[in-house]
């Protein structure tokens, strides 16, 4: 749904209506309260000076209260509107980084539209691989924009609108029809990429709004740019940051810009064999009103980390596909999603319904689903010994039950866990399913590794699309 601006200009009109109405006598009386604690000093002193503030671009009625906040003269500080935020390059370490994206609680659903529905036996083959990047509108609609959206590991978007006032908030003011103020809303979207070590992001600045006696405003300098910061020890952020300068004004004739960085390969360790490397970005914002009056403002949007990587394991299954290097944003769990009911994985049904009853049947302690402890991957030749133990110990189970003919033994969690039937807490499950439905679910959670690239020891969930 797209915000209906005009209340920006019609509230802000009304609070000047309402500063105007404010009496001398309670100018005087809140003048009086100096001798009062020393925070509420300070926060009645700030009210005085220029300020830039965000307002969530997809939270209409919150954005309406905290105007109606504004004109009873509470300030944008007050409100938390203000975080005055601007990150400075740190000295930063590939486990700092790797543990800081882990810690993230963030999934996201994984929607595949497949025209495909012929039921395909031994012959199945996983779906193309294809980007499901967010468009502009589908950005500035997302309930999840003003804070940070991930859609999926390879498409990122941020909306907020900015606001630079004087007096903060533009009120309580003794000369309500001095105060200025502009707005727009800031619009980033950000693609990283199978295939290569890269990362673009594309922003617009457009809704651009100015006060009934702020028309000169539209000459206000408006700078935007991308940020990055990278592993001290690696060669990342390779690109321009740089910011692009518009007056608002053109900004309304020409609304867009973008940039792209890169990180090159850190040496192979034993510590870092798929040569990992990380950068977070975010993007910075910068108001410069005209004349000398106003001093220029900056505000820096929320840090997104990504994460590079060259494994050349992945695409295994598929020698015509084959990236050996690729970029995604890491502050996410990913979720394995099986489309219960679509008929171009009729084949796999038997063993989607295995793994669905393991996890869902009463008092199960399986992990794997949101609410319990995630899986995760174990690539084999890194770590033979528990891939083998995996498999000893589900062949062991398996021995123990009736086997049908053209039937194979399937276990959950998967052999290529750390969560495997071989780490000895009884905490799998076993079931003959037929030899297609378990080849070709093999086939579609090697294929998944590879489109999400999930590497050795990185986490995940599963979940049913029904």
């Amino acid at each position: 749904m797209k915000r209906n601006t005009p209340w920006l200009s019609v509230t802000l009109t009304l609070t000047l209506i309402f500063n105007f109405l404010v009496t001398s006598k309670s100018i005087e009386a809140k003048q009086n309260q100096e001798s009062d604690v020393k925070e509420t000093g300070e926060m009645e002193s700030s009210k005085g000076k220029p300020q830039m503030y965000l307002i969530p671009t997809n939270d209409p009625e919150k954005a309406d209260e905290a105007i109606k906040q504004l004109q009873q003269g509470k300030s944008p500080k007050e409100l938390g509107l203000i975080s005055d935020q601007q990150y400075a390059p740190r000295k930063q370490t590939l486990e700092q980084m790797a543990s800081e994206a882990a810690k993230s609680k963030k999934t996201y659903p994984v929607k595949m539209d497949l025209i495909k529905t012929a039921d395909q036996g031994d012959d199945w083959t996983p779906p193309p691989f294809e980007y499901d990047d967010i468009q502009f509108d589908a950005c500035v609609e997302n309930e999840n924009a003003s804070k940070g959206w991930i859609k999926n590991h390879y498409s990122y978007c941020w909306s907020n609108y900015i606001v630079y006032s004087d007096p903060a908030g533009c009120g309580p003011s003794s000369f309500p029809f001095f105060c200025d103020w502009v707005s727009f809303r800031l619009t980033v979207i950000g693609n990283s990429y199978n295939g290569q070590r890269t990362v673009s992001y594309n922003y617009k600045v457009d809704d651009i709004q100015t006060d009934l006696d702020s028309r000169g405003w539209i000459g206000s300098k408006v700078s935007v740019s991308i940020k990055c910061d990278g592993i001290s020890e690696s060669r990342d952020c390779i690109g321009d940051d740089s910011p692009t300068t518009r007056t608002l004004a053109q900004w309304r004739s020409n609304d867009d810009g973008s940039t792209i960085f890169d990180s090159d390969p850190p040496p192979i360790t034993a510590g870092n064999k798929d040569q990992v490397s990380f950068m977070d970005l975010w993007p910075r914002v910068t108001i410069d009103p005209p004349g000398n009056k106003f001093p220029p403002l900056t505000e820096d949007g929320p840090k997104e980390k990504i994460r590079m990587d060259s494994a050349d394991y992945l695409f295994v299954f598929n020698p015509h596909f084959f990236p050996k290097e690729g970029a995604i944003f890491a502050n996410v769990h990913p979720v394995f999603y099986y489309d219960m009911n679509n008929s171009y994985f009729n084949v796999m049904t038997e063993a989607f319904q295995h793994h669905k009853d393991a996890l869902m049947s009463p008092g199960s302690l399986i992990p794997g689903i949101q609410g319990r402890p995630p899986l995760t991957r174990m690539y084999s030749k890194y770590d033979s010994v528990q891939y083998n133990a995996n498999r000893k110990a589900k062949d062991a189970a398996c021995s123990k039950l009736s086997k049908p003919e053209g039937y194979e033994c399937d276990e959950f969690p998967f052999a290529s866990t750390y969560e495997g039937a071989g780490i000895g807490d009884g905490r799998f499950s076993v079931r003959y399913i037929p030899r297609a439905a378990n080849n070709t679910h093999g086939r579609w959670l090697a294929a998944w590794y590879a489109y999400d690239r999930i590497l050795h020891k990185d986490q995940f969930y599963i979940g049913f699309n029904e």
